[in-house]
């Protein structure tokens, strides 16, 4: 075979899941800004949400462009549980280039079918908070 089927992250889908952080994130009553991007780690959506500093925007595209091309969450925890040494982050970020890769939580793989189709990233609260407000998109975009 030469192709294989794939899917796309929509507007809708990005709307529901930008839609659904920033009610979280009114919830937990924080102030941040949400980045999507497809699988190709490109912007798809950005809200910064009213007083948001100006810095978490460059931080949640770094956040969400580092879970599209890695497929998986951001942070220093790997695939098999184990946590990453310092080293290896300062490598992968060097190699992959600042503002694409990044170790700190709030970077989220968007996947359907076991396909990553992009990623959410947050940033602006403290970043186990950050997961909590991507993760609340992710799944109102799975429930939809």
């Amino acid at each position: 075979m030469k192709t294989v089927p794939s899917s796309k992250l929509s507007q809708e889908g990005c709307d529901i899941i930008v839609n659904a952080a920033i009610d979280k994130a009114k919830e937990l009553k924080q102030i941040v800004s949400i980045c999507v991007v497809d699988a190709g780690a490109h912007l798809m959506a950005f809200k910064r949400m009213t007083n948001g500093r100006t810095h978490n925007t460059l931080i949640a595209q770094a956040k969400a462009r580092s879970a599209a091309l890695t497929t998986a969450a951001t942070g220093k925890v790997g695939r098999d549980g184990s946590e990453i040494p310092d080293h290896q982050v300062l490598a992968q970020t060097l190699a992959v280039g600042p503002g694409w890769f990044i170790s700190i939580e709030g970077g989220i793989p968007v996947t359907v079918d076991g396909q990553c189709i992009g990623a959410v990233g947050v940033s602006g609260a403290p970043s186990v908070v950050d997961k909590q407000i991507g993760q609340a998109g992710i799944d109102a975009f799975n429930k939809a």
